[in-house]
């Protein structure tokens, strides 16, 4: 059995589906009176396969900003858990795109249909002579993830009995060693969980670098992602998050510090790279309703060219909307990391507020952590802030804490302060 994300040009697979169908267009009538065509305005339109023949079909289609899931299964394979594993991967189709809301309309007298529904949290809306209509709330819970950053120097297992004695979700990051069954860990870890950037840690450290002209170091960042978002998926997080790209190819040892000035940069050469590289790495997981997320880099003044010029790409917010409006994927969101936000916007100069309000609908996950203005260096934050005045932006995003060397009361002290600062309407 497996699941395929399908598009307009798999209509034979579509058509193969709908003739053997038997009784369930009765109850799914989608495509009575749309053309296939209709695929092109999914957010996301999945088969299920067994024994290399479709059998379940569902979809997440948008229509007026409000999203709409649609589910059918074959008549001769009702009563299979079919529906229950099309529904799983639509809600997680729907959580990596970043939906907060789904709806759905039934027949009044679909009782099985209805019990799907309702055990997976769809609630009563509305009910007519015929229909009703039903809504899920797929808003993420409201408590901080904490990053592995926090536990700098523990032993991975020491790390996960913490979390999990303290009820934390963890956040597996850059700066863990390498360890063969990391990967293992990872998966059995008790808590919810989610992979960032440099994990697992690479046998051979090297620079994650989806922008890079140099074709090894691109192939290494895109199979890294690759392997992030299959583990990602594995454990049911939303996402993988990974930093965007450079216009240089540090080495491991200048990443947080200066890195070495070149003559030339072309910065286009390096966006074109990029913008392949993140196309590359959703086309070879479409497979997967996970999300991939482009963190903001941040440049330092010591980073800055003595003539202006910035070797780094999606620091300022223009190219972060760029990336997203040049990938036109539902999947690819940001990561925007308040740190990096503060030191690069004392650095180029630009409006830390207005960049902020700009960004906040395309972020899906907030890095907090607090600064001078100067240096990034993962302090604690306190009430005052700069970030606590945009939280009602950004409530429908993931939150991480990515503090260095917190105790758990550090840590849950600062995330009250996060959602204190949430109205609760």
């Amino acid at each position: 059995m497996a699941q395929r994300r399908i598009s307009i040009d798999d209509t034979a697979l579509l058509h193969s589906f709908l003739d053997g169908a038997g009784d369930s267009p009765k109850t799914f009538r989608y495509f009575d009176a749309r053309p296939f065509d209709v695929l092109k305005n999914h957010l996301s339109t999945w088969l299920w396969i067994d024994g290399g023949s479709p059998v379940a079909y569902g979809h997440l289609d948008v229509e007026d900003g409000i999203v709409w899931l649609g589910i059918a299964v074959q008549q001769k394979h009702w009563g299979k858990g079919f529906g229950a594993w099309m529904m799983k991967l639509l809600l997680d189709s729907a959580r990596a795109c970043g939906v907060q809301r789904i709806k759905l309309s039934v027949d009044n007298d679909n009782a099985s249909a209805i019990a799907l529904y309702t055990r997976y949290g769809f609630v009563l809306d509305l009910r007519n002579e015929r229909n009703s209509f039903y809504t899920c709330d797929l808003s993420p819970k409201r408590e901080a993830v904490m990053s592995s950053l926090a536990f700098m120097g523990m032993g991975v297992e020491e790390m996960i009995k913490i979390a999990d004695r303290e009820f934390m979700a963890l956040e597996f990051s850059s700066g863990m060693p390498f360890h063969d069954s990391m990967e293992h860990i990872f998966h059995e870890a008790p808590m919810r969980r989610f992979a960032h950037n440099y994990f697992p840690a690479p046998k051979v450290p090297f620079v994650l670098n989806l922008g890079s002209t140099n074709e090894e170091n691109r192939r290494r960042s895109i199979d890294h992602c690759v392997r992030g978002i299959a583990m990602s998926h594995a454990v049911g997080a939303p996402f993988f998050s990974a930093h965007s790209g450079f216009c240089v190819d540090p080495k491991p040892s200048e990443l947080g510090r200066k890195l070495e000035q070149i003559q030339h940069i072309d910065r286009e050469a390096n966006w074109s790279h990029f913008i392949a590289s993140v196309c590359e790495v959703l086309s070879l997981t479409r497979d997967f309703p996970t999300g991939f997320l482009l963190e903001n880099n941040v440049l330092a003044q010591v980073n800055r060219y003595a003539d202006g010029t910035n070797p780094l790409l999606c620091v300022e917010a223009s190219e972060q909307l760029r990336l997203i409006s040049e990938v036109k994927d539902p999947r690819v969101g940001l990561l925007f990391d308040t740190a990096h936000m503060k030191v690069s916007a004392k650095t180029l100069g630009f409006d830390l507020a207005s960049s902020t309000l700009e960004l906040l609908p395309h972020v899906r996950c907030v890095h907090h952590s607090d600064n001078d203005g100067l240096v990034d260096d993962n302090r604690p934050f306190d009430a005052g802030y700069w970030f606590l005045p945009f939280m009602d932006h950004a409530k429908h995003a993931v939150h991480v804490l990515e503090t260095k060397k917190c105790s758990a009361a550090e840590l849950r002290r600062m995330g009250s302060l996060l959602f204190n600062a949430v109205s609760s309407s």
